[in-house]
């Protein structure tokens, strides 16, 4: 096949050929549609979400504080009654006498807890000690993503051959890989008796075994 001969090839042929690709490529866009999951946005970009992790992680943390007596706040002074007939030495000892008062306070939601150790003496608080140990919690949520499917084409030139004619048909070609990894392909080949032909072709994708 000499160069002089691709050039008479007929233009309505041609034009007829390239519609045909045209309309085959849209078809094969059209009803080749995969459904995808949840989209998120990523710098601007759409990803399909394919796996989510979420984990909560408690730290524990520890706090020891003690405040002295003189900075805890008195809110008021009730008075009350005092009988006639006391045991004044009792009074006295009891007055004297320190008292330890311990409480634990939970925290809800597995925050942690507080323990509260108060000593009284004298009517006041001489000096309080907590202790505190709350969880800090750390949520970590980590999304896998992938890129979207699209639709991808590629371009090229097909070419026969044979023992007469050496070149059997020549020309361009398209090929369509869709979102579902299937290959459709169309082409226009000059065969050597001088006439124009379309060429297609569908493929499926075969998964083999690792």
């Amino acid at each position: 096949m000499k160069i002089k001969d691709l050039l008479k090839l007929d233009i309505r042929t041609m034009m007829i050929a390239v519609l045909i690709i045209v309309i085959i490529l849209m078809r094969a866009c059209e009803g080749d549609k995969k459904d995808t999951g949840e989209i998120v946005k990523i710098d601007g970009k759409k990803y399909e979400v394919v796996d989510r992790k979420t984990d909560t992680v408690y730290v524990p943390t520890k706090v020891v504080e003690y405040r002295p007596g003189k900075k805890i706040y008195l809110d008021k002074i009730i008075q009350v009654e005092v009988p006639s007939k006391v045991d004044t030495a009792s009074i006295l000892k009891n007055y004297y006498a320190k008292r330890i008062y311990i409480d634990t306070l939970k925290l809800a939601d597995s925050l942690g807890y507080i323990v509260v150790n108060d000593t009284i003496s004298e009517n006041t608080i001489l000096g309080r000690l907590w202790n505190a140990q709350v969880n800090k919690i750390t949520i970590k949520d980590q999304v896998i993503v992938k890129e979207l499917p699209r639709n991808q084409v590629y371009i090229g030139l097909v070419g026969g051959f044979d023992p007469q004619n050496i070149v059997n048909f020549f020309g361009p070609s398209v090929v369509l890989k869709t979102k579902t990894d299937k290959l459709y392909s169309v082409g226009i080949g000059y065969s050597g008796n001088k006439t124009v032909s379309v060429q297609g072709g569908i493929y499926w994708k075969i998964k083999l075994k690792k």
